[in-house]
């Protein structure tokens, strides 16, 4: 690709607004091959694992793009903070209003009522520029899954235009000649505060301005040092510019060579290579760029377009049973159908609200539009569910057990929202999986009380820790997490030895993490020993399960375990919700009943631990509810009309209610109560 082409690729340019520029035919085709990197790894195509770098591509680009045309203004001395900010509304609001108007029309039918509390909270971000903000506040174990939620993408253009409310005002107050040393010591600040942060918050690290302005700062610096200029420059931008285009193809297909962190060095790869690029003098393309050049015209439409497709049908997926092949089809099929929505919104909102929407008639219409799209937000999250219909909200909610507080970040410590009264003699210690047992904990054991000691994936085991080696710091089974996992198993036991009034410990966890050589690795405490494979992976847990069992007997205490509950590879309330709603449900069973041969198979080693467990110790009573839920064929999901579960395998809080009692009065018995209580 260079200026000597003998076939190059000539389109005419539109008008242009002073101190423009025409678009440069390889920058549109930057932002395409951006673009395409985006929708290949919304559609998990296999090759794009790293396709979220044309992100970062992107926010090199627009940064280099929108500074250029802040400095060109403030050159000649003609720079308006209100033209400036009426160019971006018309340039990025009127496409962007039509698709969350569409979104919005489209929710009702194809979301459930969670999913449309949340797409709410989205649809107003998005229109305050702050929907980077809401999308990390909806982040958490609990939250809803990222793929459910039509307004995901719109954080990057949120992000971008609060470094729009920043950097004009950066620029306009500093010296000509200071400026680009105040675009690079933001820029070095901001990749600072990345490097710090991220091990602490890898979901703030993400989502937010101060830690991403980098990528945009890079563009600015890009722009505002004027080396493009230079003919030596030049020369050494022209020998680095295949290397470059090599990097954009290459890094976002196999993104692990850079590490698991992102943003991290594959982005700052990525976009060293697109600065690159937009520095070298402007180059005429091969006629068989064309299409390319095209999609780089529209690659906003597109952008705006593709992943609300993508998202509505990943919330209409609620199950596996169909052919596992089938759900890509459908994502390439959404994808496919993005291309014309795109173009018609190009072609028929975008081109043409530049020119229209001027003046007081444009900011008219789009001030009504904004306030349009706020009260339809507002009604949809006012809507009440139909009178004797599940109000599927409430029984969705995160089941923490006693209190949010109780999923613990810190050494456990008794804390008073821990436990049901003082001199509790009851404790749950355990995982998430120990969390959803506690409403129906509290009612067996009311007269005694209860203490919760739980942490989300820390399962009560002193001795061993899940580690996930493809995880970077900051992440769930990696540094820091797994320390403070560690030390809150240890603080633990401290505490129940401490006080002899706890005279029952019920265990639990999902076990999945513990035992899943797929994903997972354990780790001893102390030591640092790494454990692999399933069979070592087990044995290993069963020596600490009976060696903690014994721990706690020998301080007197009753010890029981409770085995997590039959579960569906899909969310078995969201699928009860839509089939409730008659709302589009793709791949579920029947009545969204669990499977049961598909649950053991899919948790043989979970269920293989289990049965080692009940055959190691005679003694200690192993709750299942397999038998209270499952025939042989199926297991049930639902209970006198009320449903069981929260999720694909947590139960709710009524189904906890229902279930624990009945868990140990029926499955238990007396004599079996005894030994639980029997120290030795």
């Amino acid at each position: 690709m260079t200026s000597s082409s003998p076939t190059p690729f000539h389109r005419p340019h539109g008008p242009h607004a002073a101190g423009e520029v025409p678009l440069r035919d390889d920058i549109q085709a930057l932002r395409a091959i951006a673009v395409l990197w985006v929708l290949l790894y919304h559609a998990q195509i296999p090759g794009a694992s790293g396709g979220y770098l044309g992100v970062d591509i992107f926010f090199v680009i627009s940064g280099y793009l929108i500074t250029g045309l802040i400095q060109r203004a403030l050159q000649r001395g003609g720079f308006s903070f209100l033209a400036f900010y009426g160019r971006r509304a018309r340039r990025l609001l009127p496409a962007a209003y039509v698709v969350l108007g569409a979104t919005l029309l489209a929710a009702p039918w194809a979301l459930n009522r969670s999913e449309q509390i949340d797409f709410v909270g989205q649809l107003l971000g998005a229109l305050a520029f702050a929907n980077n903000v809401v999308l990390w506040r909806q982040t958490g174990y609990f939250q809803g899954a990222s793929d459910l939620k039509p307004l995901l993408h719109f954080w990057s253009l949120a992000l971008e235009e609060q470094y729009y409310l920043v950097l004009p005002a950066l620029l306009f107050f500093s010296p000509a000649r200071l400026r680009a040393g105040a675009a690079l010591l933001v820029t070095a600040t901001s990749l600072g505060l990345l490097i710090w942060w991220q091990p602490i918050d890898a979901s703030g690290a993400f989502y937010l301005l101060p830690t991403r302005a980098w990528e945009l700062g890079l563009g600015s610096i890009g722009a505002l040092t004027g080396i493009a200029g230079s003919g030596p420059v030049q020369r050494v931008l022209r020998w680095l510019a295949w290397p470059a285009w090599a990097l954009l193809l290459v890094v976002p297909a196999a993104p692990q060579w850079f590490g698991t962190a992102h943003p991290g060095p594959a982005a700052l790869v990525v976009g060293l290579a697109t600065l690159v690029l937009l520095l070298r003098e402007p180059v005429s393309l091969p006629r068989a760029a064309a299409p390319l050049i095209r999609i780089g015209d529209w690659s906003y439409a597109l952008y705006l377009v593709h992943w609300p497709l993508i998202a509505i049908l990943h919330n209409a997926w609620v199950g596996l049973k169909a052919d596992p092949h089938a759900l890509m089809a459908w994502r390439i099929g959404a994808v496919l159908v993005a291309f014309p929505l795109a173009w018609a919104l190009h072609r028929a909102v975008e081109r043409p609200a530049k020119a229209l929407l001027t003046g007081r008639r444009g900011a008219l219409i789009l001030g009504s539009g904004t306030l349009a799209l706020a009260m339809g937000g507002v009604g949809l999250a006012l809507h009440k569910p139909a009178p004797g219909s599940i109000d599927f909200v409430e029984l969705r909610k995160a089941n923490y057990g006693l209190s949010a507080n109780c999923d613990a970040e810190e050494p456990f410590d008794g804390r008073e929202d821990c436990r049901t009264r003082p001199g509790a003699r009851w404790m749950v210690w355990g995982d998430s999986y120990a969390m959803h047992l506690v409403p129906g904990l509290v009612r067996v054991a009311s007269d005694q009380g209860l203490v919760q000691a739980t942490k989300s994936s820390c399962g009560p085991f002193p001795g061993l820790t899940p580690v996930r080696p493809a995880l970077g710091r900051g992440n769930s089974f990696a540094s820091p997490w797994i320390e403070q996992c560690q030390a809150f198993n240890a603080s633990v036991l401290r505490w129940i030895e401490r006080h002899p009034e706890i005279d029952t410990v019920v265990l639990s966890s999902l076990l999945t993490q513990y035992l899943d050589d797929s994903k997972y690795e354990l780790q001893r405490t102390p030591g640092g020993e790494r454990l692999r494979g399933e069979a070592a992976m087990r044995a290993a847990l069963l020596d600490d399960m009976t060696a903690t069992v014994k721990r706690l007997r020998a301080m007197g205490k009753r010890v029981m375990v409770v085995a997590p509950p039959p579960s569906a590879p899909f969310d078995i309330a969201g699928c009860l919700e839509r089939r409730q709603a008659r709302r589009w449900t793709i791949g579920a069973t029947p009545g969204c009943v669990i499977d049961e041969a598909d649950d053991e198979h899919r948790r043989a080693a979970e269920h293989r631990f289990v049965a080692d467990l009940t055959k190691s110790d005679a003694r200690l009573p192993v709750l299942r509810f397999e038998p209270l839920l499952c025939d042989g064929t199926t297991c049930q999901v639902e209970r006198d009309g009320v449903p069981l579960y929260r999720d694909q395998g947590h139960l709710s809080h009524e189904g906890s209610r229902l279930l624990m009692p009945a868990v140990m009065s029926e499955l238990l018995g007396e004599r079996q109560i005894a030994l639980a209580r029997s120290p030795r």
